[in-house]
C-alpha cells in the first residue's frame, strides 16, 4: 500500500486516491481527492499505519485492528485510546508537503 518517502515532500501522483504514502515520519492519505496526514505509528502498540487498510477516511492498523479517523486523529475503535497526531498538507501543483512532522 505504501513506499517509503524520506523528506516531507511527495509527488501528489504517487498517492493515488484510496491509498497511503509513507513520508518520514508521517503517513499522507488521499481520501477521495482529499490529503490527510497522521502520524505513521500507531498509538496502540506502534503498528505501521502506512500498511493499514484506508476504507474511506478510516484506516485500520495491521496489528490489533484499531481504527482512527485520518482526517482528525480521532480513535473510532480501539484497543487504542489515544488519538493519532495529524498535520497539514499543501500541495503546490505536482508535489505535495507535510508541515509539522
Amino acid at each position: 500500500m505504501s513506499t517509503s518517502v524520506s523528506s516531507g515532500e511527495f509527488a501528489v501522483s504517487d498517492v493515488p486516491p484510496g491509498t497511503a504514502l509513507l513520508v518520514g515520519d508521517a503517513v499522507v492519505f488521499n481520501v477521495d481527492g482529499t490529503f490527510c496526514a497522521t502520524q505513521a505509528k500507531c498509538t496502540h502498540r506502534g503498528g505501521d499505519l502506512s500498511q493499514g487498510r484506508l476504507d474511506g477516511s478510516t484506516v485500520k492498523c495491521p496489528l490489533h485492528g484499531a481504527m482512527f479517523d485520518v482526517a482528525t486523529g480521532a480513535v473510532l475503535m480501539g484497543p487504542a485510546r489515544e488519538p493519532l497526531h495529524t498535520y497539514d498538507i499543501v500541495v503546490e501543483g505536482a508535489t505535495g508537503r507535510v508541515v509539522g512532522a
